[in-house]
């Protein structure tokens, strides 16, 4: 296997999250010091040329990180945090007239800013704001943010629950029309999906309550990787060497490059991991000297790695893929959209890669075996007790 480098490398700020345009060669680094956003220009140099919010006071004990989502076409980003919603572009900021939210994206043709939920606090629906006009009007709640397909046709959100968190889709357009198929994740606390560039796998970071990534097959949504790299002991959560093990892994510290079939993970060594999805063998690459605290993959397919206080760009030796749209197009084949009135929870049917389950068997299954995921006994659980 063909070890990688860096190509370049700049000091900055403490780094926790990295979100790059889906087009150009620009990236957001959210800041773990104070709600800002640093951003940088990543094609074969690496610079830092400017911020949202770079003299801002600390966070404060209960303050959350900015949200961000970048323009799918133009240098323009938004960033909701510290009491404002900001748009940036390359003549400077300026305030929007929009609520601060807990997610923010762009619609898929640019044209609408998509928040949610609304009311924050409340998770009973979305808005999309008329970038142009200001009109708003309602859609489904999502969470975490929305994701395009590499070949375009379809994107992906999330809805979380405690008990369990669901990948829905849609097809674009001017709001989400969820499809009745999605994916259902044991537990809440799980990343939003990322593509492969080749559009054939999708992963997804969770928490078990050990670290994990969990790769799927599209467009069959057949889990083929289940990957655990924080694995507690029996009664180690009390244990204060594990809980400091655990909390070094970086949250934000998966991505696919154009290597074909690999996923990148940082770990708290600064090693970045190699991970052939498909055999399951890791490959060790050393690239910084203090913890890895996010990664993620330019629209080039190019590695961005942040640490304590620096930042590398890392090319990916390999072939360039295209997504092929026919994969997007035989899932499409197999699903519907749900009522615009109708819960996804009413209407789609889920499965966690390995099991499939109906409408119908959820409405009347009455047991569950140990090893089932807890969503589904508690689901067993609460028929039984109606019956």
């Amino acid at each position: 296997m063909t070890a990688v480098q860096a190509i370049a490398r700049i000091p900055t700020a403490s780094i926790g999250k990295l979100v790059c345009h889906p087009k150009l060669p620009l990236v957001a680094g959210i800041d773990q010091d104070r709600p800002a956003v640093r951003l940088y220009y990543a094609e074969r140099v690496l610079r830092e040329f400017g911020a949202v919010g770079a003299d801002s006071a600390q966070y404060g004990k209960f303050d959350r990180w900015p949200v961000v989502a970048w323009h799918p076409e133009r240098p323009e980003l938004v960033v909701s945090g510290g009491g404002e919603t900001v748009r940036w572009t390359r003549n400077g900021t300026s305030v929007l007239d929009i609520a601060v939210s807990d997610d923010v994206a762009f619609s898929p043709d640019g044209q609408s800013l998509w928040t949610s939920p609304t009311p924050p606090g409340l998770c009973d629906r979305s808005d999309v704001i008329d970038l142009g006009t200001g009109i708003v009007e309602f859609a489904p709640v999502w969470d975490t943010g929305i994701v395009t397909h590499p070949a375009g046709g379809l994107i992906a959100t999330k809805q979380s629950d405690q008990g369990a968190t669901f990948v829905l889709f849609s097809r674009p357009g001017d709001r989400l029309r969820f499809l009745d198929r999605a994916l259902i994740l044991d537990g809440g606390g799980h990343g939003l999906p990322v593509f492969s560039p080749d559009g054939r796998h999708l992963a997804i970071r969770g928490d078990d309550p050990g670290h994990l990534v969990l790769v799927f097959e599209f467009p069959s949504l057949r889990r083929v990787r289940k990957t655990t790299f924080s694995v507690p002991e029996p009664d180690s959560i009390d244990d204060m060497n594990w809980v400091a093990e655990y909390r070094s892994w970086a949250w934000h510290n998966i991505a696919f490059g154009t290597r074909p079939g690999a996923l990148w993970i940082g770990t708290p060594s600064g090693t970045v991991l190699e991970l052939n999805v498909e055999r399951g063998r890791t490959t060790e690459h050393k690239l910084l000297r203090s913890a890895v605290t996010a990664l993620a993959a330019t629209s080039s397919g190019d590695l961005v790695v942040a640490g304590d206080g620096e930042l590398a760009l890392v090319p990916v030796p390999g072939p360039r893929t295209v997504a092929d749209p026919a994969t997007v197009a035989e899932f499409l084949a197999s699903t519907a959209e749900i009522p615009g009135d109708g819960l996804p929870e009413d209407h789609v049917v889920h499965t966690d890669g390995i099991s499939t389950w109906g409408q119908e068997d959820l409405a009347t299954i009455t047991e569950a075996a140990p090893g089932d995921p807890h969503w589904l006994q508690t689901r067993a659980w609460l028929n039984a007790r109606r019956s």
